[in-house]
């Protein structure tokens, strides 16, 4: 919308002395000139607020701090080609816009595809409506609960924009599918398969999911997924091994743990949740002949996998340390028939009635703890010990952490 001819200027005097209403004349134009993706995503933000007037501040607040100037040169470009008229004051002999006024926000919009306020609800509400139809399909019990917090989070943001919320629908759908297909790997190989691109999940998105979701358990790493372990033997692959003492904890990349041919079987495995507990049980070497792995939270297919294998090279016991909450007993159960399919004993340490009552901790069971106590306690497979301790959590209404032990 570039012209040569010199600009004709219509100024009506404002309200207060040394005031002006400025725009150009002629009338208002009925395309628009070519934006780039940045000036374009700035001005949709800005017809989005559906007001007929918008203040300076509030426009420049919607560009962000580093967006300052850009939205200066958009507001003088859409004042240069007729969009909108501005009104000005007179500061110090030179004359400063205060807000804008949209000279035909209905166009501008239609042509940005930026919908009314009323279809932007519609389809927020059909949006949200059918994540809640799908949620039913969500095969675990703990994935489906995390997501329908998500959804009902979305549904309280009031505010919040048609394609954030798209996004973020579509970053659910995308978790889910990479759940199901037991996937493991990196936020980049995520990202990949959820925005087709390695940086198409901004930082924004990746705090929102972390607010809902263990990412890590999920088989969503920040960085190279491992196991780590410490204890006494050999680990044994085609390329070489290594002898577990020579260090006193040691982190495997999970496709190195799978590629392994040969493991010394321990004494006991012992599978620890908190990373404070394992490390100074790895320092302490308190456990000659066990080995000693740590849980990293729900643990993720991947990792499962990795566990499993090594469990068939090296068949021992099974000791398990997590947190004295629902939670924990349900990892415990989850690695526990992970030992009772190849025929071995397993059993928690650290994780009794007991334990709770010495706790230092006084936290209350939210909603989630109790809807999962009610899960476990109908599970005609929970061992006794962890029975009496569920029924402890209920009966107490509160939970601990490890570090009561440490």
């Amino acid at each position: 919308m570039h012209t040569d001819r010199p600009l004709e200027w219509m100024d009506e005097a404002g309200p207060r002395r040394g005031t002006r209403v400025r725009r150009r004349a002629g009338e208002v134009p009925q395309a628009l000139g070519l934006l780039g993706r940045e000036d374009r995503d700035l001005l949709k933000a800005w017809l989005r607020r559906d007001n007929q007037t918008s203040k300076r501040q509030t426009l420049l607040e919607a560009a962000g701090a580093t967006g300052l100037e850009q939205a200066e040169a958009l507001c003088d470009r859409l004042l240069r080609e007729g969009w909108i008229a501005r009104r000005e004051r007179l500061v110090g002999g030179s004359w400063q816009w205060e807000a804008i006024i949209w000279l035909d926000l209905g166009g501008l919009k239609q042509l940005l595809g930026v919908g009314s306020r009323s279809q932007r609800e519609q389809y927020r509400g059909q949006a949200l409506c059918q994540a809640r139809a799908w949620l039913p399909q969500v095969g675990d019990a703990a994935l489906g609960a995390a997501m329908a917090q998500a959804i009902d989070a979305l549904e309280q943001e009031a505010a919040i924009q048609v394609a954030t919320l798209q996004r973020r629908l579509g970053l659910l759908q995308a978790l889910r599918g990479w759940c199901e297909r037991g996937e493991q790997g990196t936020r980049r190989d995520f990202a990949l398969q959820a925005a087709d691109r390695t940086k198409g999940i901004g930082a924004a998105d990746w705090r929102w999911l972390e607010q809902f979701f263990a990412l890590e358990a999920l088989g969503v790493s920040a960085f190279l997924p491992l196991l780590s372990l410490s204890g006494t033997g050999r680990l044994q692959s085609t390329a070489g091994s290594i002898d577990l003492p020579a260090v006193s904890l040691l982190a495997l990349p999970l496709a190195d743990v799978l590629a392994l041919t040969a493991c010394t079987a321990p004494t006991c495995w012992w599978l620890i949740e908190n990373r404070a507990s394992f490390e100074r049980q790895c320092l302490q070497r308190a456990q000659p002949g066990a080995c000693i792995v740590w849980l990293p939270g729900r643990p993720s297919p991947g990792w499962q996998r990795a566990m499993a294998h090594l469990l068939r090279l090296a068949p021992a016991p099974l000791r398990i340390s997590a947190d004295i909450d629902p939670a924990g007993v349900d990892m415990a159960l989850t690695m526990g028939r992970l030992w009772q399919r190849q025929g071995l004993e397993w059993r928690c340490s650290h994780m009794d009635e007991a334990d709770l009552e010495a706790a230092r901790q006084l936290w209350p069971l939210n909603a989630y703890d109790h809807a999962l106590l009610e899960r476990l306690l109908a599970d005609a497979g929970l061992p006794p010990e962890l029975r009496r301790l569920c029924e402890a959590m209920r009966r107490l209404g509160r939970k601990a952490e490890q570090e009561g032990w440490l």
